[in-house]
């Protein structure tokens, strides 16, 4: 019952430990989830604020270098010279600075790979020109034209939204800046973009594997989309301008919205020279991947770690009953002849006669004691008395069996009980002993050495109520042994 208790002990203890690390495993797995997912968050702002950026600057630096070049056709003589000469339309192409003026456009053109074309347009005679060579401006009317209100009503260089260039019906982009004299409009000088070279920027700077991008007007209306314009698009679209219209515009802040049963991220970010807004989509199955992948090697490594402490603990708990069973070895054995000690003997015994009593089964107590044995020690030393002592305990172990229990209760006293036997039996398993005893040689450095012992031998009775009283008559039964000539077994 007492092993079977600690074996329970032993079994709270584990899985006790297994709680604890559960719980700590558990909880320090939300934590780093939360963290996990939040870093991931913040890592993925930042990663669109970046891209939005570098958005932002490649479109500026369409726009800061076309404007460069508007420059120096402004400062052009005969950009100026030819728009103040033609007085209408037939002048056109018959005016002497008309060739150079193209020829002019056309080597602008060749050395910038992203310029469309190149153009002028006269207001007096209200006709327009392009590097490729269009003049016919027959159908041309440039107070019709949708960058001519913004662009009259300033000194500055203009960035136009979208809009169908008149030339060639492409649609472009238009970088235009009114060309004044004695702050009169003689003209306008624009260089076109087609869209596909902003559609290029937004397309190199999607975030995750299945992001979209978007451009807007500062009037959401869109320049660059992703999705078509089938009737689901449209709803989507609609939908992402209402969502956009209530983030802040520096990406900092997300919405979310679902597009073909995919969720995605929404970002904004505002484009500093004219107010365009780049709308980014990023899949949320793309930040839910890294994050996944992450945890789960963190998922690893807490699992190693926790079969590692879990071991740790099982190996500590297998030692430490090592050790406790080592000192309880130690404390119950008599260290000279390996046999139980007197303290262990006792408890042993009193837990047989209870049991004895309680199961009505025989019980009987030798008390052994070696005759003379203070004249060994005296004659040949205590090492020597130390072997004889080992050897004869050794014997009796060996001769009662692994059913009787055996130890050394004094210095050259030794007691066995030998349970389920009755007295004649337990008396002759004494004599066999006693005899072999006397027979037995026992090497020494000092020669071989006899010994004999005196044996008393009692049972317990249906009158012993304490072990006290067995133990008194063993011991009594022993002394008239000696004193009956000793080598002798007697019973009481």
């Amino acid at each position: 019952m007492c092993n079977k208790l600690k074996s329970n002990l032993d079994l709270k203890i584990i899985i006790r430990s297994f709680i604890i690390i559960f719980t700590v495993f558990s909880i320090s797995s939300i934590f780093v989830y939360q963290q996990t997912t939040k870093k991931f968050r913040t890592d993925t702002t930042k990663q669109i604020c970046l891209k939005s950026q570098l958005v932002n600057k490649d479109i500026t630096n369409i726009f800061e270098n076309k404007k460069i070049i508007s420059d120096i056709i402004e400062a052009d003589e005969d950009v100026h010279n030819y728009l103040l000469e033609v007085k209408d339309r037939n002048d056109i192409t018959t005016n002497i600075l008309y060739p150079k003026v193209i020829n002019n456009f056309k080597n602008i053109i060749k050395s910038h790979d992203d310029i469309y074309t190149i153009w002028v347009a006269n207001e007096q005679a209200n006709f327009y020109i392009d590097a490729i060579g269009n003049s016919d401006s027959s159908n041309y009317d440039i107070y019709k034209r949708p960058w001519r209100e913004q662009v009259a009503g300033s000194d500055e260089v203009i960035l136009t939204d979208p809009y169908i260039e008149y030339g060639t019906s492409i649609k472009v982009i238009s970088i235009i800046k009114a060309l004044k004299q004695d702050n009169k409009i003689i003209g306008y000088v624009g260089i076109d973009i087609t869209l596909d070279k902003i559609f290029t920027i937004m397309e190199n700077y999607i975030v995750g594997k299945k992001g979209m991008n978007f451009l807007i007007n500062k009037d959401y209306e869109f320049i660059y989309s992703y999705v078509g314009e089938n009737e689901e698009d449209i709803v989507f679209k609609n939908k992402l301008i209402e969502r956009v219209k209530t983030l802040d515009k520096d990406c900092r802040d997300y919405k979310k919205i679902t597009y073909k049963q995919n969720k995605y991220f929404i970002y904004h970010h505002e484009i500093d020279l004219n107010g365009w807004g780049i709308i980014q989509l990023i899949p949320e199955n793309d930040i839910d991947q890294d994050i996944n992948d992450f945890l789960k090697i963190m998922l690893i490594i807490f699992s190693i770690a926790a079969i590692s402490l879990l071991i740790i603990i099982i190996m500590e708990g297998i030692m430490y009953k090592l050790r406790e069973n080592r000192l309880k070895i130690q404390a119950r054995t008599d260290s000279l002849t390996g046999s139980i000690n007197r303290s262990y003997f006792m408890e042993l015994a009193k837990h047989e006669f209870c049991l004895a009593k309680k199961e009505n089964r025989k019980f009987n107590l030798l008390m052994i004691d070696i005759d003379y044995f203070k004249s060994v020690n005296d004659n040949y030393g205590h090492h020597i008395g130390d072997v004889v002592l080992e050897n004869m305990a050794r014997l009796s172990v060996s001769l009662l069996g692994k059913n009787a229990i055996f130890g050394r209760v004094g210095g050259e006293e030794f007691a066995a009980i030998i349970m389920d036997i009755d007295e004649m039996e337990a008396f002759i398993a004494a004599e066999d002993l006693r005899t072999k005893i006397s027979n037995m040689d026992i090497n020494t450095d000092k020669g071989n050495i006899s010994i004999n012992v005196s044996i008393g031998l009692t049972s317990m009775k249906n009158s012993d109520i304490q072990l006290k009283e067995i133990l008194k008559r063993a011991d009594e039964a022993m002394y008239e042994a000696k004193k009956s000539g000793r080598n002798k077994v007697k019973i009481k």
